[in-house]
């Protein structure tokens, strides 16, 4: 019987989102094996205290490229995106992205698909804390009259961003729409709220045609956050609703965030796809 072939991965940053991939695999076992994480200078020890002896942790790119993983999971930022993806292209290295914020910006968008496209690599977007968009996929095969994304959090969740200054976010008593407007505005101006804005519309009908909400709600259930997806289009029509559970220690990102992360990088070994 053949043995199944590993798939090496390396994480950038050591947050909530990695901490729940090594949860995941540690508990699943998949044939994953995290070869490296890439944290800022004087986080090296305390990662490696956590994560052990068997995975290399580094503090610069150069570092974690030397690894030679399959796949580079960005769990970190925008400006990580920015900084790091086109060498990682570059390099014939796939590039998972959960921060696609970053991608409001058009010319990095092309950059980075370029880079791909003349490496052999693959740029990755997993679905994030979302659900519906293989069907948004298939239906800007034909004509998408509007595309709505919508993300509701709870007020706290909006604190350190441009809300705040806005609203008086603790005396939210009923859903309050806190921003209005394009996918690369959300993104830019919510860099860890609303990177699934830009997402739908790279997914659909582009960041000119994506109608974006932003919405403070208090009365989510305790330690949720949610979204709508509203599609219309020449096939039909699509409305999703979703509740999930946010991260413990960190409201602005929803746990599904994670879990598509992992579901991505365990569909590549069933299929064999890197």
């Amino acid at each position: 019987m053949a043995k199944t072939k590993r798939l090496k991965i390396a994480l950038i940053g050591y947050g909530a989102i990695s901490q729940m991939l090594f949860d995941v695999f540690r508990e699943k076992k998949p044939p994953i094996d995290i070869v490296g994480v890439l944290v800022r200078p004087g986080r090296v020890k305390a990662t490696q205290k956590a994560v052990g002896k068997k995975v290399a942790v580094v503090d610069t790119l150069k570092a974690l490229l030397k690894l030679k993983a399959d796949v580079v999971v960005e769990a970190a930022s925008q400006q990580a995106v920015r900084d790091w993806g086109e060498e990682i292209l570059k390099k014939g290295i796939d590039f998972m992205v959960i921060a696609t914020g970053a991608y409001g910006d058009p010319v990095l968008w092309r950059k980075h698909v370029k880079a791909a496209e003349k490496s052999g690599a693959r740029l990755r977007l997993p679905s994030g804390a979302i659900a519906g968009l293989d069907g948004l996929l298939a239906m800007r095969l034909g004509k998408l009259e509007r595309v709505k994304y919508i993300s509701i959090k709870p007020p706290h969740a909006w604190s350190g961003t441009p809300a705040e200054k806005e609203f008086d976010l603790p005396a939210i008593k009923e859903p309050t729409v806190i921003f209005r407007g394009k996918p690369a505005d959300a993104g830019r101006l919510y860099p860890k709220n609303a990177n699934l804005a830009v997402t739908v519309a790279l997914c659909g009908a582009g960041l000119d045609r994506t109608e974006i909400e932003l919405v403070a709600d208090p009365t989510l259930p305790p330690g949720t956050n949610g979204s709508r997806l509203e599609v219309v289009a020449d096939s039909g029509e699509l409305k999703l609703e979703r509740l999930g559970r946010a991260m413990p220690d960190n409201p602005k990102t929803g746990v599904l965030t994670a879990l598509t992360m992992a579901d991505d990088l365990m569909k590549m070994v069933r299929s064999s796809d890197w």
